[in-house]
């Protein structure tokens, strides 16, 4: 900072009116080197644009060197976007890309128009050769910046992706640390953006959770832990996981000391709307928003908090209280998502009422909104395989890391390799009587255990639970709500747990056995996998979310050693009792 200001000192010193100038004599132009404005960048962006806009209109002057023209065009982009300016030089940050990605793989950078490479170019190369990687993926990154201000969704999802793979590929763990790490994080921040906004929420948390780990890192980053700790349970939320959504907003609100911030509130009351949900205490909550509504700082906020009350009272079919509140976002919010969101409600809301004459308006309103969803299935259909695409690479690459630092054990003294050769000895071992384990739960099942099997489906509790579910079309994210009909009751658990016990030894035993508590929900699911029923249909049986009955599997399975599908392991282990 102090090279910086003496700089500046100089630049107002050169422009002074003074003999030289009268006399005809030109001062010296200050030359900046680009690290400098670099660091700038950090603290003062918006003193580090005026720099480059100075260098641009030759106030001061960079080299003329290749590397050093790209790396301002990737400074001039990286500034633009942070004071929050549209990107104007995007073919040049493209051609500033190609470069350094040609440099990082080696090959001959391309020409820049209008003059070749000087000699003492493969110099100044191989002195930038350790930044080489950083710069490139920066590049990437502010090139997918582009992309999203151009609402080219898929496109800066690429770009996002391509930068981290650079990271990964060049840098080691320990290395991303500082500017770095801080740069994987605002990455892996605005990936969690691209999936949050058009709703694919299992994708936003993975990207919200690698991003945490990165803010955390770093120091004096309350605000950003805080927002990805919001954004993990906005989307759990959006998926109805209440509970843990709850856990990731109290977290949040947790470590955010700015009591007076539009986060703090935004979070605040997405946490007293899903207490509404769980426990419907209209009153308590609409308290809340109320006294949040008040300290509102900008007409944007105060309709949005106007949307959630809306809601609310929505929800309690309140009307007319919700009519008023719906109608003044729909009139006056610059929030093309909240006037849709409160369009929709209001078409209820004028069926309901009868008002058929307003109908039109709102719904007029919403049509462009249902092609839109039409063109997002597309995009999200892409974004998926790009995340599928993505997380395969990351496991690779984390594959061919471990066989790296496998390989350097070959290095390592006498001693060292004989406690390895020991493991070896003690896991083979280990792994021996493991599958001895298994094979002895796999005998052949004689006639009379199939029998056995037979007349427990036979039981009339089991053939109506099994005709339950037949012909149900039950995804992995179908919750009990939708299927109530289905959801077994305490009689019928009891019925099935008595037909079981008929025919087989007690599951608690066996749980017991395998020094598991025989809970009823483990000892219930059990019940559920000797009928044959899949986890999807048990989570609906058992009025349980998709991702509880997973766990309990988990559970089992550890427990068991099981290593084969859960439902054909259990049945073995009955039928042999």
């Amino acid at each position: 900072m102090l090279l910086l200001w003496a700089m500046l000192l100089a630049c107002v010193t050169s422009c002074s009116n003074d003999t030289t100038e009268a006399q005809g004599f030109a001062l010296p132009q200050t030359t900046i080197p680009l690290s400098v404005i670099d660091s700038v960048m950090q603290q003062r962006p918006d003193s580090a644009l005026v720099l480059l806009l100075d260098c641009r209109d030759g106030v001061h002057t960079v080299s003329t060197d290749p590397t050093d023209r790209h790396y301002y065009e990737l400074l001039l982009a990286e500034a633009l976007y942070k004071n929050d300016s549209v990107q104007r030089n995007r073919k040049a940050l493209q051609q500033a890309m190609a470069y350094f990605d040609s440099l990082v793989r080696g090959a001959p950078p391309p020409p820049l128009k209008g003059g070749a490479q000087r000699a003492g170019d493969s110099k100044k190369i191989s002195n930038l050769t350790p930044n080489l990687a950083f710069l490139s993926a920066r590049a990437h990154y502010m090139n997918g910046v582009g992309y999203y201000e151009n609402d080219s969704a898929v496109e800066a999802c690429k770009e996002y992706m391509k930068a981290l793979d650079i990271m990964q590929d060049h840098f080691e763990e320990k290395e991303l640390v500082g500017y770095k790490a801080k740069f994987m994080a605002l990455t892996y921040t605005r990936l969690t953006d691209v999936f949050s906004d058009l709703y694919l929420h299992e994708q936003a948390i993975y990207f919200a959770q690698l991003s945490l780990t990165y803010y955390q890192k770093l120091n004096n980053v309350s605000w950003q832990l805080s927002r990805m700790l919001y954004e993990i349970g906005s989307n759990y939320d959006l998926l109805n996981q209440l509970d843990t959504a709850d856990y990731y907003y109290r977290n949040a609100i947790k470590i955010l000391h700015d009591t007076n911030s539009l986060v703090f509130r935004d979070i605040f009351v997405l946490r007293s709307l899903l207490c509404y949900k769980k426990d419907r205490q209209k009153e308590n909550t609409l308290s809340q928003l109320y006294h949040i509504l008040n300290q509102s700082n900008s007409e944007a906020e105060y309709l949005s908090r106007y949307l959630t009350i809306g809601e609310v009272y929505y929800n309690e079919k309140q009307l007319d209280s919700a009519w008023y509140y719906l109608k003044t976002v729909y009139c006056n919010s610059q929030s093309e998502a909240s006037r849709k969101q409160a369009a929709e409600w209001l078409v209820e809301i004028c069926k309901a009422q009868g008002k058929e004459s307003e109908i039109l308006e709102y719904a007029d309103f919403l049509v462009p909104f249902a092609n839109q969803e039409e063109n997002n299935s597309a995009i999200k259909s892409q974004l998926t395989e790009l995340y599928n695409t993505f997380q395969q690479n990351s496991l690779e690459r984390q594959h061919q890391l471990e066989i790296r630092k496998n390989a350097r054990w070959t290095a390592v003294a006498i001693g060292v390799l004989l406690f390895i050769l020991l493991a070896i000895a003690w896991l083979y071992h280990k792994n021996k009587k493991k599958l001895q384990y298994i094979e002895s739960q796999k005998p052949e099942e004689p006639a009379k255990a199939q029998d056995r099997l037979l007349a427990f489906m036979e039981e009339p509790i089991c053939q109506a639970i099994v005709q339950s579910v037949q012909g149900q079309n039950i995804k992995r994210l179908a919750t009990p709500k939708a299927f109530p009909e289905l959801v077994l009751t305490d009689a019928q658990l009891q019925q099935l747990s008595m037909a079981a016990k008929r025919h087989f030894v007690p599951i608690e035993a066996l749980l017991e056995q395998h020094g598991l508590k025989a809970k009823p929900a483990l000892v219930n699911l059990c019940h559920l996998y000797l009928l044959g029923l899949d986890e999807k249909q048990a989570a609906i049986l058992l009025n349980r979310d998709y991702s509880s009955v997973k766990r309990y599997e988990k559970t089992l399975k550890t427990a068991f050693h099981a290593q084969q599908n859960i439902i054909t392991f259990l049945r073995n282990i009955v039928l042999n009792q």
